[in-house]
């Protein structure tokens, strides 16, 4: 009988780590993602990314950028340091960013001109260099 209970914690565990939501937005498993950030005074989004099997954006669409905890200041601090940045505005500019995030399940309707319809949840920032 206790090899039941051993399974079941087993199989929750497994499904919570492929499934994640966040503001009620829902995500899929973990993966490691190299994606083209783009940002400017007033964008900021993915313009592309890709995992080890290839391109898990639609063409010519993109992704919002949700973080968890401060990845967002690390993802600016590593844009920054990458672009030697010294100006008091915000950066801008586009950058390849490395991570370990999770790309929403269902797609959503723009929101905003330069808004996409998925997002990329940042669990960790690993790597930004200035795009070439």
């Amino acid at each position: 009988m206790w090899q039941l209970a051993v399974f079941a914690l087993a199989s929750a565990t497994s499904a919570d780590q492929k499934r994640f939501t966040v503001d009620g937005e829902a995500f899929g498993e973990q993966r490691v993602l190299t994606c083209t950030w783009f940002t400017n005074f007033e964008n900021s989004r993915f313009e592309q990314c890709h995992d080890a099997a290839g391109a898990v954006l639609q063409d010519g669409d993109g992704a919002s950028i949700k973080c968890l905890g401060e990845t967002c200041v690390q993802l600016n601090i590593g844009a920054q340091k990458a672009a030697n940045w010294r100006k008091p505005e915000p950066i801008w500019g586009s950058f390849t960013v490395r991570l370990i995030g999770r790309l929403s399940l269902s797609p959503h309707q723009k929101r905003y001109l330069g808004d996409a319809t998925r997002t990329v949840l940042i669990e960790t920032v690993e790597d930004v260099q200035v795009a070439k």
